[in-house]
């Protein structure tokens, strides 16, 4: 089945953001077999950038970097980083350890109820990857230590480039690590964004509300290009979530995993029956 990936008990688009969906996987119901597990739900977005707001968007940017233009705390903000870290591409198969490192700092800042937990020996497949699917990684590298405090994983499609993972140790961001990244990042794709390239965040987040698409917005110029949200359940599937719809509020309030990724597909309904009215 081309063109859509298993994740999560979900089957979900791989064509970008501004691309129609393949639906004809839902009309022969192939879309319900995968080899990496069951699928539940297919969950894919439509009418992408529409003029209207809607409650479900991907968080972009397709206008130009000019920190000239930004209001005076932010451009601070944003040198203060640059005063304290030097961002640059990087080879991370040379940096594991100190990438590891970063992530295990980054992790632990986490609410316990959604904390990931990653072994070394997988983030080194991880990296493996990156390397293998020639993803950008740049990394943020302390001017008084020359170590590395951050990194940013990017994906790069032909028509835009997905920020897929950005981590930094908590106890440097007071020293604008964050802002530095970005900056060096959305300098250096004002290139391509001029031809009508993009930097997209990815659709809003559902498991746990972050701040972060906003801080995109107010001092890099990202902004929410706003679209609709389709869900298709497998057969019984949306029989439990019509029964279970009505005790939504409550769900949200049970503590566990499953209750959280329960909650997260109801609160995806919401959103849905919200457009339908």
């Amino acid at each position: 089945m081309k063109n859509w990936i298993y994740y999560n008990h979900a089957i979900l688009p791989g064509n970008a953001p501004h691309e129609q969906a393949d639906l004809e996987p839902l009309r022969t119901r192939s879309i319900w077999k995968s080899e990496k597990g069951l699928v539940l739900f297919a969950r894919w977005t439509s009418e992408f950038d529409c003029v209207h707001e809607t409650s479900w968007w991907y968080c972009i940017k397709d206008t130009l970097f000019d920190i000239s233009k930004l209001k005076a705390k932010r451009r601070y903000e944003i040198n203060k980083g640059r005063k304290n870290f030097d961002v640059q591409v990087i080879d991370p198969g040379i940096y594991i350890e100190e990438l590891y490192k970063v992530l295990r700092e980054a992790f632990c800042a986490y609410p316990m109820e959604y904390r990931p937990s990653v072994e070394s020996s997988e983030f080194v497949r991880s990296v493996e990857n990156w390397k293998k699917n020639k993803r950008i990684i740049y990394g943020a590298f302390e001017k008084d230590s020359d170590k590395i405090g951050g990194f940013a994983v990017l994906i790069e499609h032909e028509s835009y480039a997905q920020l897929s993972e950005l981590k930094t140790m908590p106890i440097l961001e007071k020293l604008g690590i964050n802002a530095a990244i970005m900056a060096k990042i959305c300098e250096d794709y004002n290139p391509q964004i001029e031809k009508g390239y993009y930097l997209s965040d990815g659709e809003r987040s559902i498991f746990h509300e972050t701040n972060f698409q906003d801080y995109l917005e107010k001092y890099f110029g990202f902004r929410k290009a706003y679209a609709k949200l389709n869900i298709k359940y497998r057969r019984g599937v949306g029989v439990i979530v019509a029964v279970l719809y009505p005790l939504r509020k409550g769900i949200r309030k049970l503590k566990g995993n499953i209750f959280k990724k329960l909650y997260a597909v109801l609160l995806m309904e919401e959103i849905v029956r919200g457009e339908k009215d």
